[in-house]
C-alpha cells in the first residue's frame, strides 16, 4: 500500500501565522459580544459578513468584482436573515450596542481572514494546509481568551462533554472548516460567501427537527427570500 507523506509547512509559514492570528482575533471580538449583547442580535450581525466578502473581493481580488446583482442579492438575503431572528430583537442599551459592535467586528475580521487566504495561499498550499495553519497558529489566541475569559475548568467527564469536544473537533473544527477552505481554494469570495446566509435558517430547521420547534411563515418567507438572494448573487 502506497503511503504520501504530506510536509506539515510546506512554505508560506508567515502567511499561515496572520491567518491564525486572524481567526483567533474574530473569536475573541465574537465570544466578547456575547458577554454584552443578545445572542440573536450577535448572530445577525456575525452574518452581515458577505457584504465585507464581497467588498473585499472587489478591491483585493482579480476578476471577483461588485455587480449590481450580487448588491441586489446579498441585500434580500441579509433581510431574509434579520426577519426570520426579528423577533428576538429589540432597542439596545448602551452596553448591547457596544456588544453589537463587537459582533460586527468579528464579522469583517471573518471577511479579512478569508479574503487574505484567497490572495496569499490559494494556489501556494493546499487547502488542508490553510484549515492546518489556521488551527495551529490560532492556538496560542484561543488558549488567552479561555484564561482571560476565565472559563470553568471541567471537573468530571461524562457523556454529554465527550460527545460535544468529538462534534466540535470532527464536525465543526475539521469537517466543515475544511470543506470550507477548499470552496475558498475554487470559488470566487463573493459568490461562496452569499450561502452563509443559509446557516441561521439551517440552525431553525434544526430546531424543528430535534426540538420539536414549530414551523412559521416567517421561517417560510425568510428561506425564500434567503434562496432568491443566493440565486441572485450567483447569477452570471
Amino acid at each position: 500500500m502506497n503511503v504520501n507523506k504530506i510536509r506539515l509547512f510546506p512554505g508560506h509559514v508567515l502567511d499561515g501565522v496572520v491567518v491564525g492570528i486572524l481567526f483567533g482575533v474574530e473569536f475573541a471580538f465574537l465570544f466578547s459580544s456575547l458577554l454584552y449583547t443578545t445572542v440573536s442580535s450577535a448572530w445577525i450581525l456575525l452574518y452581515s459578513t458577505p457584504f465585507f466578502h464581497t467588498v473585499g473581493a472587489h478591491y483585493y481580488l482579480k476578476g471577483d468584482r461588485i455587480t449590481l446583482h450580487k448588491a441586489i442579492g446579498l441585500v434580500l438575503a441579509f433581510f431574509g436573515v434579520v426577519l426570520l431572528l426579528s423577533k428576538h430583537l429589540g432597542f439596545p442599551s448602551l452596553t448591547e450596542l457596544g456588544g453589537n459592535m463587537l459582533a460586527l467586528a468579528a464579522a469583517l475580521f471573518w471577511a479579512i481572514t478569508t479574503v487574505y487566504i484567497k490572495r496569499r495561499l490559494v494556489g501556494k498550499v493546499s487547502h488542508h494546509h490553510t484549515l492546518f495553519y489556521q488551527i495551529v497558529f490560532s492556538i496560542p489566541i484561543l488558549f488567552l481568551l479561555s484564561i482571560l475569559f476565565q472559563e470553568v475548568p471541567i471537573h468530571h467527564i461524562d457523556a454529554l462533554i465527550i460527545s460535544s469536544v468529538v462534534f466540535q473537533g470532527i464536525i465543526v473544527a475539521f469537517i466543515s472548516y475544511l470543506l470550507w477552505f477548499y470552496l475558498v481554494h475554487v470559488y470566487p469570495v463573493s459568490r461562496l460567501s452569499a450561502f452563509t446566509f443559509l446557516t441561521p435558517v439551517f440552525a431553525t430547521i434544526s430546531g424543528m427537527i430535534f426540538l420539536q420547534e414549530q414551523l412559521t411563515l416567517q421561517l417560510m418567507f425568510s428561506l425564500i427570500l434567503v434562496s432568491i438572494g443566493i440565486y441572485v448573487v450567483n447569477m452570471k
